[in-house]
């Protein structure tokens, strides 16, 4: 580790064998649960639609707590809640001056405001086409080639969440895309990235739009669920026309409707995966008859595997977890519940926006993350809000947000976002597990993020637009500085005890007796006035302040 990123600073005590930001990390890493419980189902809803199913979503959660003997959290403050609606719709932290203004506004309904506002921002558009990218194209993530397909495909998805394209209309056009030629753009860059395979595409989409593990039946009957092998290659057959590989020439018989089971001469039919036929009078074309099939308001499987996808993305746990685990063997932990989010979903023509209005608005969504009762450790009753991990974009985007820091992209490495930062984040959280729901990070990691060059880098008051801008303005005492770094890093203000901790270690750190110095340094310090030497104390304590609040807990996660 670099002596700036580990060791630099003074000790707290002269006995103390840690470091001054470790001290300064466990310090601000410790979340209070001290807050003020608010009742939360007293409110009067008001009658439209989102409204309407926010009370739904109470009212089946509020009735598994009471079987399930769960003493609910108490509301989250307007801070919890506005850092997690970010994180959550923007995929990044929200900016201080955004923070401050939302804080001082007394209007009742602020909280959906801000919803709304953020379902018109470009961060909505960019986070959602980036996670339905990891969830379509997940070998982007892990294999070179498949990774250079991964910004034509974003783009794409990009362009559907710009005109706020139906969840239909979007299954649709990837199931039934045109594929000929040396296309690779759009949604042709899916099937390359599954290698043009029926067997890999029919897995994929089986997964993303029905929510079942199909390809566990594909070279035997599945052992748990009731899938058969020959439901596998009747749902495959569908794709039985696709053919060539990730680079060369594409080409596909629209009208091939068999394939050879798990290839043998056997041929298997297309068919649905509910047992019926599909009706193939008229010169409809394979792939298309599956798309009507898939994306109906009939399909027992279409409604509830999107509104799960997107209630597992707000709370980090499907009402079927995971999403892509619909069997007998894995029932719903609220039946009704995903009953009520598809129909609505479906009635409101699979609109996102309507299902992200909805479940934000609900006070479950607005519950403290923070732990205030036993009952409240089984995270599929939602007894509080779960705190989820970000991804690694995600994080390197907050970090940039926080630090205030830009770097231009580098051509070399434009398939991981073209930021060194990325690299850097991508590297330490590679073996992050797959489930984001209170993510262990490992010692390893923990420790890299602590010495990550891009934080080292932004938290010297020399490279730090964020710092120096803060150590810098002539209105902040000691205190306001502090605090514009909490609202900053963790969007929230400092609690009392955290303020009084930390201003303490400031005004100890500007009185310390300068260190053992060179020949050449003590003679410049003759020369050097002593105001101007317990400054570059005070700045020297705030920076490490500010690498402290980066890496905590509080900041990397969701909560």
């Amino acid at each position: 580790m670099t002596s700036s990123g580990y060791h630099r600073g003074k000790r707290f005590f002269t006995e103390s064998k840690m470091s001054i930001r470790h001290l300064l990390w466990i310090i601000v890493t410790v979340i209070s649960t001290s807050l003020a419980a608010t009742p939360l189902w007293a409110d009067d809803v008001a009658s439209d639609d989102v409204a309407q199913l926010a009370a739904t979503i109470d009212r089946h959660i509020a009735a598994a707590w009471e079987t399930q003997g769960v003493v609910p959290a108490p509301q989250a403050d307007d801070a919890e809640f506005m850092r997690r609606t970010y994180l959550n719709i923007a995929g990044r932290i929200p900016p201080v001056s955004e923070v401050r203004e939302f804080l001082a506004d007394t209007d009742p309904n602020k909280r959906r405001q801000l919803v709304d506002r953020l379902l018109d921002h470009p961060g909505y558009v960019n986070h959602f086409a980036h996670t339905w990218r990891m969830l379509m194209i997940p070998e982007a993530d892990v294999d070179q080639q498949a990774r250079v397909l991964a910004p034509s495909f974003e783009g794409w998805l990009r362009d559907k969440f710009i005109d706020n394209v139906a969840y239909d209309e979007m299954a649709r056009e990837l199931i039934a895309c045109r594929i000929s030629g040396n296309e690779r753009e759009g949604a042709v860059a899916f099937y390359r990235a599954k290698e043009v395979k029926p067997e890999s595409v029919a897995s994929s989409i089986s997964r993303l739009f029905l929510g079942v593990q199909l390809d566990c039946a594909q070279c035997h009957n599945h052992p748990f669920a009731k899938w058969q092998q020959e439901e596998f290659w009747g749902f495959t057959a569908f794709f039985a026309g696709i053919d060539g590989d990730r680079f060369g020439s594409l080409s596909d018989d629209a009208s091939r409707r068999e394939i050879g089971l798990d290839g043998s001469q056997t041929l298997v039919q297309a068919r649905f995966i509910d047992e019926t036929s599909p009706d193939w009078s008229g010169e409809a074309r394979t792939r298309d008859v599956l798309a009507d099939w898939i994306t109906s308001k009939e399909n027992p499987y279409f409604a509830r595997t999107g509104a799960n996808r997107i209630w597992a993305h707000f709370f980090g746990v499907g009402i079927v977890d995971p999403p892509d685990g619909f069997d007998e063997a894995n029932p719903p932990t609220h039946p009704e519940l995903l009953n009520d989010l598809a129909r609505s979903f479906a009635a409101h023509d699979f609109d996102f926006k309507f299902l992200i209005r909805a479940i934000t608005a609900s006070k479950t969504y607005q519950l403290s993350s923070h732990r205030t009762d036993d009952s409240q450790d089984e995270q599929r009753w939602i007894g509080r809000m779960p705190v989820k991990g970000m991804s690694p974009r995600q994080l390197a985007d907050c970090l940039i947000q926080a630090t205030g820091g830009f770097e231009t992209s580098n051509p070399r490495n434009q398939f991981l976002g073209g930021r060194q930062v990325d690299t850097q984040i991508q590297a330490l959280f590679e073996n992050q597990r797959d489930s984001n729901v209170d993510p262990q990070s490992t010692i390893l990691q923990a420790l890299a993020l602590m010495n990550c060059q891009f934080i080292t880098q932004q938290t010297e008051s020399a490279s730090s637009n964020t710092l120096s801008a803060i150590l810098q303005s002539p209105f902040l005492d000691t205190d306001g500085k502090i605090e514009t770094m909490y609202l900053t890093t963790l969007n929230r203000q400092p609690r009392e005890a955290e303020l009084s901790r930390l201003r303490t270690y400031v005004e100890t750190k500007s009185e310390e007796p300068a260190p053992r110095l060179s020949f050449l340094e003590a003679a410049r310090s003759l020369i050097q006035p002593v105001a101007e030497k317990n400054n570059a104390n005070e700045e020297k304590a705030l920076a490490d302040i500010f690498w402290a609040l980066l890496n905590s807990s509080e900041f990397i996660f969701n909560h």
